[in-house]
């Protein structure tokens, strides 16, 4: 379907006026042009309104609310955004004869960032720190819905206001109970739609159970491994979280799903993968025009997306690697080669490709980037 712009129209419609009248004043102002921009602009607008329709009606194409719409013909629902829950504990340092109580609704969080921005905490329900012990656990939830909240351990610090008797609030390793998630995107839910159709098939292939996994709005990637990694007849099934690995909590919710749609001949296991560790050590000759640390932040933000199962939408011809995808080397060198300013990559780290078992999830380690002499 083909929409002509608004100056296609005038164009258009002033060579035909001219072609079958005497009129030739068509110049901006004049009473001519003028009636013809006006209906010009009309014919444009419903030319717009057409193809919005259009794409309105297709799920490769719709957005926003019309995406929603055609997203309910599926039976798939945008997921919203939810809160970060978790656990910290109250502590002293020495235990005291005496019971603090810890009110329900008490705010912890965490220091300021770059930014000035601070992550804030409620307790949901009252604790008390008894007499005698050192600390306490309280559960807490996210002032607001959204993954940012899902902060990494230790970055909880402090309290709100002060509380007589506590030294210190903290959150510790695994502390999310439940992983807090931004609502979701257009290309998410466009993709489960898609991978809908796979659920009605009688074989439930591997689209299907990550279109199940996928239906927990906390899940933000899933793999599966169906050639029988535990034997005949069983399928494993890796989930990552807003948070990176998945918590007990959402692995134990996204098997609740996978049992209730599994065949009844298939033991399938939800589970978070092993993570391998890549350190990545290179040196890079530089051009003289770009600034070292423009190209450095440019290529740390590239293998970043690269080791991000859910990949970035800056990079979106970055193939990023999954759960049993193994680390390619050209593909690293690749990567450092397309930023700007980059002439040549010397590797020390790794030097071939590095292999990954099915159940393995590659991630950096160690990020070490040198620059070595500049070229024109």
């Amino acid at each position: 379907m083909i929409i002509r712009t608004y100056d296609q129209i005038v164009a258009d419609m002033l060579a035909k006026i001219a072609a079958r009248t005497k009129l030739t004043n068509f110049n901006v102002g004049s009473i001519v042009r003028t009636l013809v921009e006006i209906l010009g602009a009309a014919i444009a607008d419903l030319g717009d309104l057409t193809l919005a329709c259009l794409k309105a009606g297709f799920i490769a194409t719709a957005t926003g609310y019309w995406l929603d719409l055609k997203a309910k013909e599926f039976g798939v629902t945008r997921h919203p955004a939810k809160a970060t829950e978790g656990i910290v504990y109250f502590c002293r340092s020495v235990p005291k004869n005496e019971n603090i109580v810890i009110p329900a609704g008490t705010i912890a969080s965490t220091l300021k960032d770059q930014k000035g921005k601070a992550y804030r905490f409620f307790t949901k329900d009252e604790a008390i720190l008894a007499a005698g012990t050192t600390e306490i656990e309280a559960a807490i939830i996210a002032e607001q819905p959204g993954a940012a909240h899902n902060v990494g351990p230790g970055s909880i610090q402090k309290t709100a206001i002060h509380i007589r008797g506590v030294d210190r609030v903290e959150n510790r390793a695994d502390w999310i109970t439940s992983e807090g998630t931004d609502e979701e995107a257009d290309a998410s839910l466009r993709a489960r739609c898609f991978l809908a159709w796979e659920e009605l098939t009688q074989g439930s292939t591997e689209r299907a159970y990550i279109s199940w996994a996928l239906s927990d709005a906390r899940v933000t990637s899933a793999f599966v491994n169906s050639q029988h990694p535990r034997g005949q007849g069983t399928v494993n099934v890796y989930i990552l979280g807003a948070g990176g690995m998945p918590s007990q909590n959402l692995i134990d919710d996204v098997q609740a799903i996978i049992d209730e749609n599994r065949p009844l001949c298939v033991d399938a296991l939800v589970l978070a993968p092993d993570e391998i560790e890549v350190d990545l050590d290179f040196a890079i000759v530089p051009r003289r025009w770009v600034p070292t640390s423009t190209i450095e932040a440019e290529v740390r933000k590239r293998l970043q997306a690269y080791f991000n199962p859910q990949g970035d939408p800056a990079y979106p011809w970055i193939e990023s690697l999954g759960v049993g995808e193994k680390v390619v080397f050209h593909q690293l060198v690749e990567i450092v080669m397309s930023v700007d300013g980059v002439y040549d990559v010397r590797f020390v780290s790794p030097l071939v490709d590095i292999d990954v078992d099915t159940d393995e999830l590659p991630t950096i380690r160690t990020l070490a980037i040198r620059f070595e002499g500049a070229v024109a």
